[in-house]
């Protein structure tokens, strides 16, 4: 989990969220978690079908 964690505040900017409101920050990080868990689900997609190719 700490890996993610790094991750997601080196490249998404989380650690330099600044928002008066709770609430913007909390669709901020939504945002960054929907994109990163597609990310990884296109990963293994790639994956799934790169095996399939080769097979």
């Amino acid at each position: 989990m700490e890996r993610v964690n790094g991750y997601l505040k080196e490249f998404f900017q989380l650690n330099n969220v600044r928002y008066r409101t709770g609430k913007r920050a909390k669709v901020h990080f939504d945002l960054v978690t929907l994109i990163y868990n597609a990310k990884i689900a296109a990963d293994r997609i790639n994956v799934v079908l790169n095996q399939q190719q080769v097979a």
